[in-house]
């Protein structure tokens, strides 16, 4: 596992649980809007899986849960045995991705390695190549949001709204995507760390625009949040 960055505990990452988080690299997009762009590149500055298994081995009983987030980490080969480490440490396994490799998600289901997986909408699906940076093959999206959604798996989907990359009246397009899903959230860009460092000008959305943006998404998503949302 490349393992880029641990905390130890976070009140907000897991919905309703206490969870450690692992942070990895490299991702497979290159999104202008990312908040973590140390992770798309390899991060050489590494820890070592065994420490953080040591630590979070020290922290149970109080950490009900561990979100392995990136990057993206279904690109880590080894992810299946470190996720079963934590299972067997009895420790709900949460991942964050991107969706971009269904068959790994699919190895990981099969195992029933995940208890949550929270998969990121980048934009409609006419802008998704530009928001994630790179030539996308919307098929691969699509298996995955199928994937998750007859999973038995609890999940939700979350789109960044970025201005340039998703627009307000985008959320037709996104609802159509996920429709008839059980959670999905709206995230705020925030403007402060950026992979594109030109989107540091970028403002954000008022907070009237993203309480639309979500109205409009409960019109096909059963529960809809918002998240992350600024003072502008």
């Amino acid at each position: 596992m490349q393992i880029n960055g641990f905390e130890g505990v976070s009140l907000v990452d897991y919905p309703g649980k206490v969870c450690s988080i692992i942070y990895t690299s490299p991702c497979n997009f290159k999104c202008g809007f990312c908040h973590n762009p140390l992770l798309i590149p390899v991060n050489n500055d590494v820890m070592d899986p065994d420490a953080i298994l040591a630590d979070l081995a020290e922290r149970a009983g109080f950490i009900e849960g561990v979100t392995i987030t990136g990057g993206e980490p279904t690109l880590q080969l080894d992810l299946p045995e470190f996720a079963a480490a934590l299972k067997s440490m009895n420790f709900l396994v949460k991942l964050d991705t991107n969706g971009y490799r269904p068959q790994a998600l699919r190895e990981l289901m099969d195992k029933k390695l995940l208890d949550y997986i929270a998969m990121d909408i980048k934009a409609a699906p006419d802008k998704y190549s530009a928001a994630c940076g790179t030539k996308i093959d919307l098929g691969r999206i699509r298996e995955s949001i199928n994937t998750i959604m007859n999973s038995g798996v609890d999940y939700e989907f979350r789109t960044t709204v970025a201005p340039g990359f998703v627009e307000p009246d985008d959320a037709y397009k996104i609802g159509e995507m996920i429709k008839g899903a059980k959670s999905f959230s709206v995230q705020q860009f925030d403007n402060k760390t950026t992979y594109d460092t030109a989107m540091k000008s970028t403002t954000p959305y008022t907070e009237n625009v993203i309480a639309k943006f979500a109205e409009k998404m409960r019109e096909f998503v059963k529960e809809v949040r918002v998240l992350n949302t600024l003072s502008v």
